[in-house]
């Protein structure tokens, strides 16, 4: 499937491509979202959760397609592809029967993250001189509003739960911006800053000596309280939620509305899941084999844990209960699966 900039051929084109191994009816409820490798290329893939799973193909192998995400609402997923060099936005409804591009001024796209209204998507471009390179789309109104400054390259990190704020980095530090405003407020050093759903913390990760740790910055939504007000606090930078257990965390993820942090630990090159407690620091071990875990989401209302292992050679897809019991492989495949979304 060759990705062409014409609407019109874009639509006949991409309908045509998306075709069902089954026929039974898609539940975005139930419905695994997962990029698939086979060797060198991926697709997007719906993967439907029941038991005998079936699958329709969002794109197939002509381009490489990846990091597959559902809006909150469901009603949407987005992804990137890559073609000739060129990567590309493309947003979908729920099915994949209707996918349209979202660019601005044909630039290199990075990264994306829906924001929790599903009306937004915080977009991170390779950066150009005189231009930010992290932007607001609109899915109502199909434009792009710059959020960061044009003579610095930011990373995108997550959304505020109220869909108000989103956190970045630059360089190594972390901030804090109005997306529709002007604010750009410093919270911290470290990168990956994932927001709690219930507005109080960041988690972030540090690294030393090849090896990363988590670390939590407490009462974030104070600071988003306090914008503009002049007050007297003492420096506060977060803190090691691992105080001195030595971990090299790969994957991380907040789960209970921001109670527990779910993450991949990578010590003596084995990665584990596991679970940690945000007020009592109690840490559960999901997993315990001597093969990899990655890829670690959480369903709808944090019912089930979804994630890949290569128990059988291959990423083959799991789910289990958010105390690790009740594991179940949901695919068996010869493929290879990646950045799953439910």
């Amino acid at each position: 499937m060759k990705l062409i900039e014409n609407k019109k051929l874009i639509k006949v084109i991409l309908i045509l491509s998306v075709f069902a191994v089954s026929s039974c009816s898609f539940d975005s409820n139930r419905s695994i979202l997962a990029e698939q490798n086979i060797g060198e290329f991926s697709r997007i893939v719906l993967i439907n959760s029941s038991s005998k799973p079936s699958f329709k193909f969002i794109t197939d192998l002509d381009v490489k397609s990846f990091s597959p995400k559902w809006s909150p609402n469901k009603n949407n997923f987005a992804f990137i592809s890559l073609e000739n060099n060129k990567t590309t936005l493309w947003i979908a409804n729920n099915d994949g029967t209707k996918l349209e591009i979202a660019n601005h001024n044909n630039r290199q796209i990075k990264n994306f993250q829906w924001a929790p209204n599903s009306k937004e998507i915080a977009v991170e471009f390779e950066s150009v001189e005189n231009e930010g390179n992290i932007f607001l789309y609109s899915l109502n109104l199909k434009t792009f509003l710059p959020i960061t400054r044009s003579d610095k390259v930011a990373k995108l990190g997550s959304w505020s739960p109220d869909s108000k704020w989103i956190v970045y980095n630059i360089e190594n530090s972390i901030y804090l911006s109005n997306p529709k405003g002007v604010n750009e407020i410093f919270i911290t050093k470290g990168n990956n800053p994932k927001w709690s759903p219930n507005g109080e913390y960041l988690i972030f990760s540090k690294s030393d000596e090849n090896f990363k740790s988590i670390w939590i910055y407490k009462n974030i939504d104070k600071v988003v309280e306090n914008t503009g007000k002049e007050i007297s606090k003492k420096d506060y930078f977060g803190e090691n939620i691992h105080d001195n257990i030595k971990v090299n965390v790969l994957e991380y993820a907040w789960a209970f509305g921001g109670n527990k942090i779910l993450y991949i630990n990578d010590q003596e090159n084995n990665k584990e899941i596991y679970i940690m407690d945000v007020k009592s620091k109690k840490i559960e071990r999901l997993t315990n084999n001597k093969v990899d875990e990655s890829n670690i989401v959480w369903s709808d209302r944090y019912r089930s844990i979804l994630f890949t292992s290569n128990a059988h050679n291959n990423s083959d897809i799991y789910q289990m209960k958010p105390d690790g019991s009740s594991q179940e492989i949901i695919l068996n495949s010869k493929d290879n699966f990646n950045f799953l979304d439910w």
